[in-house]
């Protein structure tokens, strides 16, 4: 009887320790390298593999911190209509953003230009979507040019807003 016991323990401890082994492996990356305890790891499908997430192949992403403006008052562009205009612009030097509100009931394009005598066109530039928002990336414009893709059918001034964040 003592016997069986002993087995009986004995299969018990070796089985404690390999499921206890088997909670404590390390996650590993598709190469087989050790992910480090600080990273934040996304699976991948495959058992104990992850990616650190935010990466293209990743299915998550890590989220990105909230607009911040760089400059207390936006520039507005007046007296958008179908007809191209030319704005000057000056980014701050600590702007990586920008906030384009639009809020005209119809569509507008903007396009950076090198001079007051570019243009934008009805096929140029970026399109902005009738009343809506958006917070892009931003580049070092001198000039702009603005569009209304149809005619508002009241006052366009549409506003850009430097600062950084998304």
């Amino acid at each position: 009887m003592r016997r069986i016991y002993g087995y009986g323990l004995g299969a018990f401890a070796l089985a404690a320790t390999a499921v206890g082994a088997q909670q404590y492996q390390n996650w590993v990356g598709p190469n087989g390298e050790q992910m480090p305890g600080f990273v934040l790891g996304c699976p991948t499908g495959v058992a104990r593999q992850v990616v650190p997430c935010g990466g293209m192949g990743a299915p998550l992403n890590v989220m990105t911190a909230p607009f911040v403006r760089a400059v207390p008052d936006p520039i507005i562009f007046d007296g958008v209509t179908t007809t191209p205009k030319q704005f000057a612009v000056t980014k701050p030097a600590t702007a990586t953003t920008y906030r384009f509100v639009n809020p005209c009931d119809v569509d507008i394009r903007i396009r950076r230009v090198g001079s007051m005598s570019e243009t934008v066109t009805a096929t140029t530039g970026i399109r902005y979507l009738a009343r809506t928002s958006e917070v892009v990336g931003t580049s070092n414009p001198s000039f702009v040019s603005i569009m209304a893709v149809s005619p508002p059918s009241s006052p366009c001034a549409p506003e850009l807003l430097y600062g950084n964040g998304s």
